[in-house]
């Protein structure tokens, strides 16, 4: 190994991941259509064993190898152990001499399947049959679907009772009883419980399309078994759009199939579009999905958009600092990583962005990684730069340090390789820059704008110190009716003078802005003093909670907690049952720290832009916002520079927790 004096180190050599991309397999229903005669035929799936062949396979349900070939053409190339295959069921074959006719209809806006096969007197199930494009991506306008129009009811053959179950459905969704809606009870829950489809939950009752009432008597198809309604106190719901793939919903979700059919049992006949499917309300919260009015909210997904063929090569420069450890000492190799903060940063930070790696490749995605010892200095940085190769490298994720950042950027800006900075605020002005962390002017900007938005109504008491003329005049300006609260010479407040500026009929919003210590002390005691009273209702905010807070004895979280303290920050805690917290837990024996979670989160997304496009600036055009374990990403494009990220959150203490506030 070339000597760490010369030559950055390199991590187990390159420590090149080459994740193999796993195979993507849809399944292609085949209809086929002769003349104005055709033959209805039914699927079922088939998981295959060890061992297993086309050839047993066929001979395991009666059919011949070309008939699971037509549907499957990927298994020509043979079969793989847990892949799916589609089989053709000789059990549910129908009659030879069932003639079908078929009219041409052209969809409208608005019509539905339901609506459709009632209009035509045939169930749903005739329709799809025949029309292969409408079971695969749904019904659009404009569509022109061939509707089959049996000369003689067909009489099915079968080995099951199969055919009287489906009798029954065609009889229920033609009778209908009245339901009175309940509390907590909406239109996707009612359709996810009957098995409808939002549309034709609204094609029964026009009445509702501008949404239910409690109370309100509804149409709703006979079952012979009356379904359970599924309440938004403990589920959300999700349509299923057209073209969607259980492996894309699973996705999406963040939920296996097994546990997406174990919720939703209609699955195991297949995805449709304008299905309902239910999700405990708790995975949402705990996976960070987007929910409105107990829908879950479709927003643009990289993974969704993401191409398997973008095969992306990495660099993660992280301060190691290998040159100047001894290897063969543990001892001193514990007592560099618990002295060295940025040696510490390092290893944390690459430990979360080995769990993204292995995230991307549980996907079923290739990356290459390549990991470069920056030795945290300038100089060490340089020959970073210089000794290695960069010419096919679609991303840099670090150094740490803006110092270093910048010559990192300025050296590849030529090549056009981004450049991400990763644990630093500070501003690079190079084109090929991404700010991963805000700075305070954004997050002091985001706290206005929710100050502003949320506290029109409120009892607004403005405590700064003298040093904060900039803030106070930007406060005054969006609460003209503030009643200002000037601290007395020695940076404290006296409980009697505050009092009367506080009110009982109203929520009381107290903003303090200053960095002296001892001032956030006395104005957090004297205000929990008041709060705990019961008497006041006070919120205690800032724009800007610097280290103060978390690192003096004199200030206490429960006052903060009993004032629902609010704030603007870059990242917000995690639940202890977060995924990748309890993954992190498994693999290191320990809870991530924050910068884990940060290299994860970093990593993470830097990975899915790449798979959506090489090009990262093109998924910055999108104008897509992105958020993971604790960080989100909204990167836009300064005038003359790089990019910088508006991902802030505004948090508060919810009890002891802190929790995002909506």
């Amino acid at each position: 190994m070339t000597s760490a004096q010369n030559r950055p180190q390199l991590l187990s050599g390159n420590n090149k991941f080459d994740y193999r991309m796993k195979k993507l397999l849809g399944f292609f229903l085949v209809i086929l259509m002769s003349g104005c005669s055709a033959t209805a035929q039914s699927y079922k799936n088939h998981k295959v064993s060890r061992g297993e062949t086309v050839e047993s396979i066929a001979k395991q349900y009666d059919v011949s190898v070309d008939d699971i070939l037509k549907l499957n053409p990927e298994a020509r190339n043979g079969v793989r152990k847990n892949s799916m295959l589609v089989i053709p069921s000789k059990s549910l074959k129908t009659t030879s001499n069932t003639d079908v006719t078929f009219i041409n209809h052209k969809v409208k806006r608005k019509e539905t399947l339901y609506g459709i096969a009632k209009k035509y007197g045939i169930s749903q199930e005739d329709i799809l049959k025949y029309n292969e494009n409408v079971a695969k991506e749904g019904l659009k306008k404009g569509d022109r679907i061939a509707i089959p129009q049996f000369n003689k009811k067909p009489k099915e053959t079968t080995e099951t009772v199969e055919t009287n179950t489906k009798d029954e459905k065609d009889n229920e969704e033609t009778s209908f009883e009245i339901y009175k809606v309940k509390a907590k009870e909406t239109k996707w829950g009612i359709a996810h419980s009957y098995g409808l489809t939002i549309d034709e939950l609204e094609d029964i009752n026009p009445e509702i399309k501008d949404g239910l009432q409690i109370g309100q008597e509804i149409k709703l198809p006979i079952r012979s078994k009356k379904p359970k309604v599924a309440s938004t106190e403990n589920y959300v719901f999700y349509d299923v759009k057209p073209k969607q793939t259980m492996y894309s919903l699973t996705r999406k979700l963040n939920v296996t199939e097994e546990e997406l059919v174990l919720l939703n049992p209609a699955l195991k006949d297949g995805l449709k579009a304008g299905m309902v499917l239910k999700l405990p309300l708790a995975k949402t919260e705990e996976e960070n999905i987007d929910v409105v009015d107990a829908v879950i909210v479709d927003k643009f997904n990289f993974l969704e958009n993401a191409n398997p063929e973008n095969v992306s090569n990495i660099v993660l420069m992280l301060p190691f600092k290998l040159n100047e450890i001894n290897m063969d000492s543990i001892s001193q190799t514990k007592e560099k990583l618990q002295k060295d903060r940025l040696l510490s940063y390092a290893t944390d930070f690459y430990t979360g962005s080995l769990m993204a790696l292995d995230s991307i490749k549980s996907l079923g995605f290739s990356v290459n990684v390549k990991v470069i010892d920056n030795g945290g200095s300038a100089s060490t940085t340089r020959s970073a730069i210089y000794d290695n190769d960069f010419s096919d490298v679609h991303a840099v994720i670090g150094p740490f340090l803006d110092g270093n950042v910048n010559i990192v950027a300025s050296e590849l800006k030529s090549d056009g390789i981004p450049v991400i900075s990763p644990l630093t605020s500070k501003k690079v002005d190079h084109r090929n820059v991404y700010q991963s962390i805000p700075d305070k002017e954004l997050l002091e900007g985001k706290m206005l704008e929710f100050m502003k938005k949320n506290g029109q109504d409120k009892n607004v008491i403005i405590i700064a110190d003298k040093d904060k003329t900039a803030i106070k005049a930007k406060l005054q300006s969006i609460f003209p009716n503030h009643k200002m609260f000037n601290p007395e010479e020695g940076n404290y407040i006296k409980p009697t003078l505050i009092l009367p500026h506080l009110r009982e009929d109203v929520v009381n919003w107290v903003i303090l802005e200053s960095d002296e210590l001892n001032l956030i002390a006395n104005a957090t005691s004297v205000l929990n003093s008041y709060a705990a009273k019961e008497k006041y209702k006070i919120v205690l905010l800032t724009t800007n909670k610097d280290d103060s807070y978390d690192n003096s004895d004199n200030i206490y979280h429960s006052h903060l907690a009993n004032l629902s303290f609010h704030y603007p920050s870059i990242d917000k805690p995690s639940s202890l049952n977060n995924k990748f917290v309890k993954k992190y837990e498994a693999e290191y024996g320990i809870s991530p720290s924050r910068i884990a979670t940060r290299g994860f989160d970093v990593t993470f997304d830097v990975l899915v832009r790449l798979l959506y496009d090489q090009n990262l600036a093109k998924s910055v055009r999108t104008g897509i916002e992105t958020s993971y374990v604790e960080n989100k990403f909204d990167y836009r494009k300064k005038l003359l520079g790089g990019f910088f990220n508006e991902g802030v959150y505004i948090v508060k203490y919810d009890g002891l927790e802190i929790k995002e506030a909506k």
